[in-house]
């Protein structure tokens, strides 16, 4: 088979699979520098009422995505999402498919789900190689950075960057 010049820049993991309380399926994440890239990942269906309650910041940039789950129509967003930014906690509402910038620094939470009719996507992505929080903890980092207990490790899957496969 033919040595491809940027296999390298194709990787298949490693993702580590979760079931989260409120979520569909699995969630799917990478938030300890696995891609060498200084970004982390989280990807997860909420598909019932779901919240964050504790204010927090992170001294790195981050986006929150929330998408519609209908690929036919993502701004639709079948559900109702509150979010305070900044140490004043300036309420947003969010109906449509929405992305929240977060500079480094910028308190954000309580985030609050509500009025749900049907699944969506959230997609958190961070410039930094660790996802870690500053200020007060919260429930986000037992959501985006769970414990590894060895009862409760999450599956690794298995890291491909070999260009035959």
């Amino acid at each position: 088979m033919e040595k491809k010049k940027y296999w390298r820049n194709v990787i298949r993991g490693p993702f580590y699979k979760e079931t989260e309380p409120g979520m569909t399926g699995t969630s799917i994440f990478a938030h300890n520098n696995e891609y060498k890239n200084g970004t982390t990942l989280g990807y997860h269906c909420i598909n019932s009422n779901y919240e964050v309650p504790m204010s927090h910041s992170h001294d790195f940039h981050e986006l929150l995505c929330f998408l519609g789950g209908d690929p036919e129509n993502i701004d639709e967003l079948g559900a109702e999402i509150s979010i305070c930014l900044g140490d004043e906690e300036e309420e947003h509402i969010i109906k449509t498919a929405t992305v929240v910038s977060i500079p480094p620094g910028l308190k954000h939470c309580p985030l609050k789900v509500k009025k749900i009719t049907k699944p969506f996507v959230f997609l958190e992505v961070s410039t930094t190689g660790e996802y870690k929080q500053t200020g007060e903890s919260s429930g986000a980092d037992l959501l985006l950075n769970p414990p590894e207990f060895p009862e409760n490790k999450p599956e690794k899957a298995e890291n491909k960057t070999d260009p035959e496969s």
